[in-house]
């Protein structure tokens, strides 16, 4: 009987280090709070990066948000993406994005940005820092009128925090461009020829 007790005093002690580690190791990915406006977009935080360039194995990381994802969140071109680290982080620092299908592989796999990406600088200061969305002209390389509609641009980011060896990748759905410019250039590959 009383081995009876030590052994679920020690089953209940384990269970319970078990959803503690759990827990801290949540925590994590949740010091990272990325949002525009009142829309929260889920980050992967992945440590020991290697460099701040988009690498070949960052394609693994976008697949990896994307297969855990069953909607991807919208950002209007002009929006402001801000990005809150639970830290005193401070400086400047490049994030990077990517075109990529619908299973978070490389839209492009020849894409000669992949090690630069579309690159755009964060100022952090006190732990935030934020961006405003801007076009990637790599949107524009599509023969495909669906890719062009609203929304149907997919991109990866990636934001290396050199003094923490951390990555943080996120994914968001956007436009190609301006409603004005994705009209024309849908009128251009729709137009037939004479």
């Amino acid at each position: 009987m009383m081995m009876k007790k030590r052994l679920a005093a020690m089953l209940f002690i384990g269970a319970a280090a078990l959803l503690l580690a759990s827990y801290s190791n949540a925590s994590d990915d949740s010091s990272i709070i990325v949002k525009s406006g009142n829309v929260f977009i889920d980050v992967i935080v992945e440590q020991e990066a290697s460099s701040a360039a988009l690498a070949s194995t960052d394609e693994r990381l976008f697949q990896t948000w994307m297969s855990s994802h069953s909607e991807i969140p919208y950002v209007q071109l002009g929006g402001s993406i801000t990005i809150t680290a639970n830290r005193d982080l401070t400086g400047s620092y490049e994030i990077r994005d990517v075109l990529l299908k619908k299973d978070g592989s490389l839209k492009y796999s020849a894409q000669h940005s992949i090690k630069t990406g579309h690159v755009t600088d964060i100022q952090f200061d006190q732990g935030v820092g934020s961006f405003i969305l801007t076009e990637n002209m790599n949107a524009y390389l599509s023969s495909q009128s669906a890719d062009y509609e609203p929304g149907a641009a997919i991109r990866g980011f990636k934001l290396y925090l050199g003094d923490t060896d951390e990555s943080i990748v996120f994914v968001i759905r956007t436009d190609a461009g301006n409603a004005q410019e994705q009209k024309a250039v849908f009128e251009c590959i729709s137009a037939k020829p004479s």
